[in-house]
């Protein structure tokens, strides 16, 4: 009977350490669920004179936040994401000032496209003379003239680019040369162009027959 005694309290107590065992696993299993995220490697870490590593064991991620003598704290991480802004970048364009410079009217050329002659023949069978003709081409104008002989003007209404045909008196005897002159004026707001010809022609003698 004594024997058999002995032998259920030490059943009872198998169960009981049993059952404390149980439970330590149990609450060991729940502890290890917890993960943590460590900013640095862990032999750094461990070797920092000072490091701490604290660890959130319940909240489903970890959190490491570890510190050293003269460094800055780094973290906390992980769990949330952090929002990126974009930062626009502006093109601007230097306006550039730019702009036609005034100027004055030019004159391509103003030239003899044919040239005159003075009469001849005789008083029975007469040769008429030919008169001159002047062409022209300027540019940027607002008015153009043309003088014969003179500071007087013939007409100024005429085209930037053109030609005017002039009769050619002739005066004086046989062998001499007969010259007029033809100015054109060129005008604009910014100024004033001219040119000149001088235009000869040899007189003939006209014979009595």
């Amino acid at each position: 009977m004594s024997v058999r005694a002995l032998r259920r309290p030490a059943a009872v107590a198998l169960v009981v350490v049993l059952a404390a065992s149980g439970c330590t696993s149990a609450t060991s299993s729940t502890e290890s669920t917890a993960s943590t995220t460590v900013t640095e490697a862990p032999d750094d870490a461990a070797s920092a004179p000072g490091a701490v590593a604290t660890t959130n064991a319940r909240g489903g991620s970890g959190t490491a936040t570890t510190s050293a003598p003269g460094g800055s704290n780094t973290g906390p991480t992980g769990g949330g994401s952090k929002g990126g802004g974009s930062t626009g970048g502006g093109t601007g364009s230097s306006g550039s000032q730019s702009g036609t410079k005034s100027s004055g009217p030019t004159i391509a050329y103003f030239r003899v496209a044919h040239k005159p002659s003075c009469p001849a023949g005789t008083n029975i069978n007469p040769i008429a003379g030919t008169p001159v003709l002047v062409e022209w081409k300027a540019s940027n104008v607002d008015s153009v003239a043309l003088s014969i002989d003179g500071p007087g003007v013939y007409a100024d209404d005429y085209p930037a680019a053109g030609s005017e045909a002039f009769n050619f008196p002739c005066s004086g005897g046989g062998g001499d040369i007969q010259k007029h002159t033809y100015l054109l004026t060129v005008r604009n707001a910014h100024g004033t162009q001219t040119r000149t010809l001088v235009v000869s022609a040899r007189v003939h003698d006209i014979p009595v027959v």
